[in-house]
């Protein structure tokens, strides 16, 4: 009779998997052997690479990679490949490669914030006219306020003086 006892059926599977474990960490305690591939291909030399006239964006390039081939070979070979038509295209992606110094002009057409700060202009300058409309009449009118108190001033004495004139010669008619 078989027990379905779950937890005797994960025993034989948890025992298992810590045996690996194990097997496999005393593995990794012994020293790595250095597996050397025997070189298939001859290394090549400046001296069999192709003229790079003769290169075009379907040729091989592998062989400029090659250890024993000059630096300053492998650097031109490199910079006509990259320069060849499959690998110059500009991906749209870059952000700053549109040239932003030259844009289409509005001509007749208002923006709206453009509009709104048009308004604001001419309603400060309305406002700064209107102020100094103001104060104009405001220095117009304390001058003439002045003007006439000063004439009033000048004409009290005058009249002052008639007054005392004309009481002086009704009491002379008086007596």
């Amino acid at each position: 009779m078989k027990s379905d006892d779950p937890t005797n059926q994960q025993i034989p599977n948890q025992d298992n998997f810590y045996h690996r474990w194990s097997e496999r960490k005393q593995a990794s305690r012994l020293p790595v052997e250095e597996v050397v591939e025997p070189d298939e291909e001859p290394q090549l030399t400046d001296a069999d690479m192709p003229p790079l006239e003769s290169l075009g964006e379907g040729s091989d390039y592998s062989g400029f990679l090659s250890p024993k081939v000059s630096e300053q070979l492998r650097q031109l070979a490199l910079q006509k490949l990259f320069h060849s038509a499959a690998f110059n295209v500009c991906d749209g992606l870059d952000d700053y490669a549109e040239d932003f110094t030259s844009f289409e002009k509005l001509g007749e057409v208002m923006t709206a914030d453009l509009r709104h700060r048009i308004e604001q202009e001419a309603r400060k300058r309305q406002e700064s006219e209107d102020e100094a409309d103001n104060a104009q009449l405001a220095d117009a009118e304390s001058d003439q306020t002045h003007d006439t108190q000063l004439a009033d001033d000048t004409v009290q004495p005058e009249t002052d003086e008639l007054n005392d004139g004309e009481t002086e010669h009704h009491n002379e008619v008086k007596s």
